[in-house]
């Protein structure tokens, strides 16, 4: 099993919380032949105690994570505002003329950036998504970003001004191939730009439930720029963004071409205030993420008892809620993907209904947000729904 640290190469890691064989966030299913076949995968979690970078140092194979891909991000209303206003950030500060987007999804960013003018090519592994993409206009390419994917594109395209990707640089076991692809495809003087969940976020608001397969690193700045500068980038700037529950974006300019600004001190300062420099603070974040998961499966079991429940959004946290706290009970599981409903949550195998099948359906008395959140999103969506609200994070809450 590897057991090397991915921001420092440091050998000295520690299993922070090991949840057990589980399905994969993403391992929806169709009928009794898939639920047959259905896999399980340990996970266990790791923390370095050099540089308390978290981390899944087991991966799954990622052609089985991503083969069949099921979260597109197109079908978000607060992704396409997100990647919308990313666009515009992106040319308002660094005017790029070329873009190229690692993990591209559906072409929820380059849409945008070809409104404004922006010559842009994706690239994602999983076909049925990069297919999406080719659908609406996008020139995309179906493979891992590495150095093949970049001096393909290089040889067709030329060199980028801005490299960039969302996150989808946490879920690679080898992001320095990423980053030697970027080295590679970038001009002088060019930047990489990433946004991935944000380790500071992560601990404060206990999101115990991101931290599934697909999701193998949660960077801080602290871990995240080490590793970086070992590739020949120097963060030049870092800020937080409200994505995926709270996300770090940071630039990075190639060979050290630019100074950083002072966003980049500031927030390596917060980080060591807030403690997340120091592996004793995640394990503490371990203990705190089981008494999580006790008190929400004690109390939704015994609702369950006399009482209707269903789930809404069937993410991959939904996958962690439903299987650790054992929700057999939920009467199903709403979601406005078209890529979900229809199917069966893993692990439980509730089934999957689209948004105005909930309103046909009997109202239960209870809805278990799992994808907690969009709660603002999904209660104006469904301002017809008289029942109450349940929210798991940062503590469990009843509206």
């Amino acid at each position: 099993m590897p057991s090397t640290c991915r921001a420092c190469h440091s050998t000295d890691l520690d299993v922070m919380v090991d949840f057990g064989a589980l399905p994969l966030a993403g391992g929806f299913l169709v009928d009794e032949v898939e639920i047959a076949r259905e896999q399980r995968y340990p996970l266990a979690v790791h923390v370095c105690n050099a540089c308390a970078l978290v981390q899944i140092v087991e991966p799954v194979d990622p052609d089985v994570l991503f083969q069949d891909y099921s979260f597109s991000s197109s079908t978000i209303a607060g992704l396409v505002r997100h990647f919308d206003d990313y666009a515009g950030w992106l040319v308002d500060r660094l005017e790029p003329e070329f873009v190229v987007e690692f993990g591209c999804n559906d072409g929820v960013l380059l849409q945008p950036l070809s409104e404004r003018g922006v010559r842009s090519v994706g690239v994602d592994v999983s076909e049925n998504i990069t297919d999406l993409a080719r659908q609406r206009g996008h020139d995309v390419v179906t493979a891992f970003f590495g150095p093949e994917a970049a001096e393909q594109i290089r040889s067709e395209h030329g060199r980028a001004d801005v490299v960039t990707g969302s996150n989808v640089f946490a879920h690679n076991a080898d992001p320095e191939s990423i980053l030697r692809g970027a080295r590679i495809l970038l001009e002088p003087g060019g930047r990489l730009c990433l946004e991935v969940m944000y380790a500071g976020d992560l601990y404060q608001q206990v999101q115990w439930d991101t931290l599934y397969h697909e999701h193998l690193t949660f960077y801080a700045l602290h871990s995240l720029r080490p590793l970086l500068e070992r590739n020949g980038f120097r963060v030049v700037h870092a800020e937080r963004v409200p994505m995926h529950g709270g996300s770090l974006r940071v630039i990075a300019s190639l060979d050290g071409a630019e100074e950083p600004d002072d966003s980049v001190e500031k927030t390596l300062t917060y980080e060591a205030d807030l403690g997340i420099t120091s592996p004793d603070t995640w394990r503490e974040f371990a203990d705190e993420a089981r008494r999580t998961i006790r008190i929400v499966s004690d109390v939704l079991g015994r609702l369950s008892e006399t009482a209707s429940i269903w789930g809404y959004g069937a993410a991959g946290k939904a996958t962690m809620w439903v299987n650790l706290c054992d929700m057999r009970y939920l009467g199903g599981m709403v979601d406005a993907s078209p890529l979900r409903a229809g199917k069966l949550m893993p692990g439980t195998h509730t089934p999957i209904v689209s948004p105005g099948e909930f309103r046909q359906a009997p109202t239960p008395d209870f809805v278990f947000v799992t994808a907690w959140n969009y709660l603002d999103a999904i209660r104006r969506t469904e301002a017809w729904y008289p029942g109450a609200w349940v929210v798991p994070l940062p503590q469990l809450s009843f509206s």
